[in-house]
């Protein structure tokens, strides 16, 4: 009878010290899921502030570049867009790969732990983001080439003076004021054609972040939804400033 209790005991203390691991680990892991959470909130709010300043510079190229079109179907400045002439020629093909901070999706993806993630909706708008941004980039290599290609019919026929400096709200002291004959450029059917075919990428790009920017955007609530229910935590008033 003493050795079936002592057994007993013994068994029951093996028990409860398994539960008591468990339970740690358990513990454990909703710990390291809820740091997870809060690093995906903040890099997903440096991926929104990229993106949409991204967004505004495609379409301050795509209002400077119709205003370099115009004036070479007229084959004249007015005064009034001399300098955004310039910086219309100046930018020309400047892009951005689609903007994701992916400090968290690395971890995770790394790590092998993707199943951290409790939450079925979150993992699941988190796959979108990632497949729609890898899809962008796939295409990025592929147009900035063309850009560049373009960008030499009209480089080949302007200069830049260093000691100048171009009104650029999304590059300060943007140095590099454009020299250019009007004439010349007109006169060079190539070099109209070369803007219009960089504008309609420029465009298509613009058109290609503003879904990746409304997935970011929707992503946030779900994981500030997950937080507060879960942990109590207010993350949009903790990081708000």
């Amino acid at each position: 009878m003493t050795v079936a209790i002592e057994t007993l005991i013994v068994v029951m203390g093996v028990f409860i010290g398994l539960q008591v691991n468990n339970w740690n680990d358990t513990r454990m892991d909703r710990s390291v899921e809820r740091a997870t959470l809060i690093r995906l909130y903040e890099d997903i709010e440096e991926s929104i502030a990229g993106q949409r300043r991204d967004i505004g510079f495609l379409e301050q190229q795509l209002a400077d570049q119709a205003v370099v079109l115009k004036a070479l179907d007229d084959c004249a400045v007015a005064p009034k867009d001399s300098m955004t002439v310039q910086r219309g020629i100046a930018t020309l093909g400047w892009l951005n790969p689609p903007r994701l901070y992916r400090r968290t999706i690395d971890e995770l993806i790394s790590s092998g732990r993707t199943d951290m993630i409790e939450n079925s909706e979150i993992v699941d708008a988190l796959a979108r983001i990632v497949s729609i941004v890898e899809w962008r980039e796939a295409w990025f290599s592929s147009t900035i080439d063309t850009l560049e290609h373009h960008s030499q019919f009209v480089e080949s026929k302007t200069r830049y003076d260093m000691t100048r400096t171009i009104s650029n709200p999304f590059v300060p002291n943007h140095r590099g004021g454009v020299d250019y004959d009007i004439d010349v450029l007109c006169a060079d059917a190539s070099v109209a054609n070369a803007v219009s075919s960089i504008s309609y990428r420029t465009a298509e790009r613009l058109e290609a972040y503003r879904p990746i920017l409304d997935a970011y955007t929707a992503f946030l609530p779900l994981l500030a939804t997950e937080l507060k229910d879960r942990w109590r935590i207010d993350i949009v008033s903790d990081v708000a400033p």
